[in-house]
């Protein structure tokens, strides 16, 4: 794979995706999702995904009713394994969500089975990363 590939899809990955630590149930999952309405977007990302060995989810939208809404996609990355082999991938070339590519290999790298370890010692911390609107 070319690294200009591996830095494009980082910088997608810093504009258009989310890095997070997702609960399903009573555990949690690691998760690295990109949405967007342009196709060939989503399929040069698709492509790269493929030539690393990635599997991927791929959802699609054609947003109902809303008149004025394109129909958008979202690639879908849940798991340990996935998204660990994600962010090790792309963490060189991550700029504005390399904090939370860090936090989340550092929890797939732990045996964080408790859901109050994960609790106490990721979850604040990837909410504050990821926080929408102004800091207060």
């Amino acid at each position: 794979m070319l690294e200009t590939d591996k830095a494009w899809f980082a910088g997608i990955i810093d504009g258009e995706g989310c890095i997070s630590l997702i609960k399903r149930g009573e555990h949690f999952v690691p998760s690295v999702k990109i949405s967007n309405t342009n196709e060939l977007l989503i399929n040069k990302c698709k492509q790269v995904l493929s030539e690393a060995g990635i599997e991927f989810l791929v959802r699609y939208s054609d947003r109902g009713e809303r008149k004025n809404a394109k129909p958008a996609w979202e690639i879908v990355l849940e798991s340990r394994p996935r998204t660990t082999a994600v962010l090790n991938l792309i963490l060189p070339y991550l700029v504005s969500k390399k904090e939370q590519a860090i936090l989340v290999l550092d929890w797939c790298s732990q045996d964080v089975r408790k859901k109050t370890d994960t609790e106490t010692n990721f979850i604040p911390n990837i909410r504050a990363l990821n926080h929408r609107g102004r800091v207060k």
